[in-house]
């Protein structure tokens, strides 16, 4: 396999979903190792001047879902509160920048489904809203 991502399948593994509050738009965390920024490397980018190139990771270890601070200039919060890291769940309000998303989690997945892409909604609604180039 070229892709080190493909040859990680854990048992059990259930993907993030991160919904845009308020809105219908949403990020999906289809491996168990992601970092989300501003720059171009980013596995899940968002090319906004409040996120940092490198702002935070989402990681899944022993069946749960964590979020991991990249020393990050606007820092992570969940539930309102400043995080280094912190453990996801269900319905908690995590906000990164100036966007806040709703943790969801589905209940169960097929392992042996291919993984989603990122929605390209979510992707075009950033590009449409930052026409300026954002300096890297």
């Amino acid at each position: 396999m070229d892709d080190p991502r493909q040859a990680i399948r854990w048992d059990g593994f259930v993907p993030l979903r991160l919904q845009l509050a308020p809105g219908s738009m949403a990020i999906e965390v289809t491996a168990p190792d992601m970092v989300l920024g501003r720059h171009s490397a980013s596995d899940i980018r968002l090319p906004l001047p409040d996120i940092s190139r490198r702002h935070c990771r989402f990681l899944y270890a022993d069946g749960q879902w964590q979020v991991i601070d990249l020393q990050s200039l606007n820092g992570v919060w969940v539930n309102d509160q400043p995080v280094q890291r912190a453990l996801l769940y269900p319905g908690d309000r995590l906000q990164l920048g100036g966007l806040v998303f709703t943790v969801d989690l589905p209940a169960s997945q097929n392992a042996a489904s291919p993984p989603r892409q990122p929605q390209a909604s979510l992707h075009e609604l950033f590009r449409a809203s930052s026409p300026r180039r954002l300096a890297g």
